[in-house]
């Protein structure tokens, strides 16, 4: 592999599929020129950004499946340089997937970006989509080309459009996402012979996921047939779950479908420290690195050239004993603000991309839980014990729940105590949102909720 050929290539197809999938609309509608604040035709503005977004998903797809295609081959050759015990060329093999697999989550966090633009930026939307699956779909399976023939056939009207599940991080909810003229809607897609017969049986005996009686359908069908009913019917029932929230504000989780789910409205207005980020990454055009501190709690360094690596050292000694994250972790974050939609400059995005410059952010936790007492918010650790109480008496993954060292969070608002999600933290290193806003924002969320317990995730 020629890496910087490789590198070079890779930079123009991001820049091409970034500017359809994010810049096309507007710049089409207005020829390139700043947009006015009104006085244009909305319909045709959305319906030029839908055609970018058509543009860039078929790029995507192209892109993912030459991607696995090669990922497949790469990982044959490790297996036979393992057998050989060669292990140089393992190394080397192991290294080149590495660049393919940071390819794949890139062309993803662009499908990722067009999602979110569907949804606006709605996490909780997006979160609902989301069923901390694991493992990548195999695009390259003939039941894909199924799903992309449906999402064709939807995206020849000029006033809809069919995001593909599979090419994103974020949806893992329906086969595909689709917006049109009635709202957003979230479409299941089936096919051959053994999918088509569960289907006609789900539908003639009227199956629901809360009446199976696998055992009876035993009694009729194999245990295979039986078990694929079942999946079916689980996903369906997620997948309306999911679309009933969406529409409605409220009903029952699609992962925990025992617990109740409420979008409450909240009267806190959003801020976030997108302008000191833009004033850092300017800085770096007259030296290699700038650095802040929000609300003596969020540290933020930016570095460029050799910085890259020293920079680290700094936020170490910053951050201690908390750890830093790097931006371009958020590729990896289930819900997220994707990076290509950083108000940071588009150069300025494709360089974090590349790595040509690097964000590193961390949480003096410490101080947050000061800062939270000194808003009146009553915060402090758990003990390990009440941590380890909380998450065996909770149905959700012990991996959503803030811990360090073997402790959480507890928040105190109006007697109720909760303890504090990773999405908390995330928002707050991801989407840039003020630690005081997000505190606020909770504590809103939380009053206006008339149920018990829950975390912020």
């Amino acid at each position: 592999m020629d890496i910087d050929k490789e590198l070079k290539a890779f930079e123009e197809k991001i820049k091409e599929i970034f500017f359809y999938s994010s810049r096309y609309g507007v710049y089409t509608m207005f020829n390139g020129a700043e947009p006015p604040l009104d006085g244009f035709d909305s319909k045709q503005l959305n319906r030029h950004c839908l055609d970018g977004f058509k543009i860039a998903q078929t790029k995507i797809v192209e892109e993912l499946r030459a991607l696995q295609t090669k990922s497949k081959q790469y990982q044959e050759d490790i297996k036979q340089a393992k057998r050989e015990r060669n292990k140089d060329a393992e190394n080397t093999l192991t290294k080149e997937l590495s660049v393919l697999n940071y390819q794949s989550d890139i062309f993803r966090n662009l499908a990722d970006a067009i999602a979110w633009q569907m949804l606006n930026g709605n996490h909780y939307f997006l979160r609902r989509l989301y069923t901390h699956e694991t493992g990548e779909k195999d695009l390259l399976d003939k039941s894909f080309d199924y799903v992309i023939d449906f999402s064709n056939k939807i995206n020849a009207n000029p006033d809809a459009f069919c995001l593909i599940s599979d090419i994103t991080n974020n949806i893992q909810l329906g086969d595909c996402l689709i917006v049109d003229e009635e709202g957003i809607k979230i479409s299941e897609i089936k096919s051959g012979e053994a999918n088509f017969k569960a289907l006609n049986i789900i539908k003639e005996n009227e199956l629901t996921e809360s009446d199976f009686n696998e055992e009876k359908l035993k009694e009729e069908f194999d245990e295979k047939f039986v078990k694929q009913l079942k999946r079916m019917l689980a996903q369906n029932a997620k997948t309306e779950r999911a679309s009933k929230i969406i529409h409605d504000n409220r009903g029952d989780d699609p992962k925990y479908k025992d617990t109740k789910v409420y979008i409450t409205e909240s009267d806190t207005e959003i801020e976030t420290y997108h302008s000191s980020l833009i004033n850092l990454i300017n800085q770096l055009d007259g030296k290699d690195w700038a650095y802040d501190c929000i609300e003596a709690i969020v540290h933020i360094g930016v570095y460029k050239n050799d910085w890259r690596l020293y920079g680290q050292f700094s936020m170490k000694q910053l951050c201690d004993p908390f750890p830093f994250i790097d931006l371009m972790a958020s590729r990896g974050i289930a819900i997220s603000e994707p990076v290509f939609l950083k108000p940071i400059g588009d150069d300025k995005i494709i360089d974090l991309v590349l790595g040509r410059i690097k964000i590193y952010i961390g949480i003096d936790v410490e101080k947050f839980i000061e800062f939270s007492n000194f808003l009146g918010i009553k915060a402090s650790w758990s003990s390990s014990k009440e941590l380890h109480k909380y998450l065996d008496n909770s149905k959700y993954n012990s991996k959503e729940i803030f811990s360090f060292n073997n402790k959480g969070i507890k928040i105190e608002i109006d007697g109720k105590e909760l303890f504090l999600g990773q999405g908390f933290f995330s928002k707050m290193i991801f989407d840039h949102i003020l630690p005081s806003t997000m505190l606020l924002k909770y504590q809103s969320s939380i009053r206006n909720t008339d149920f018990g317990n829950l975390f912020e995730n």
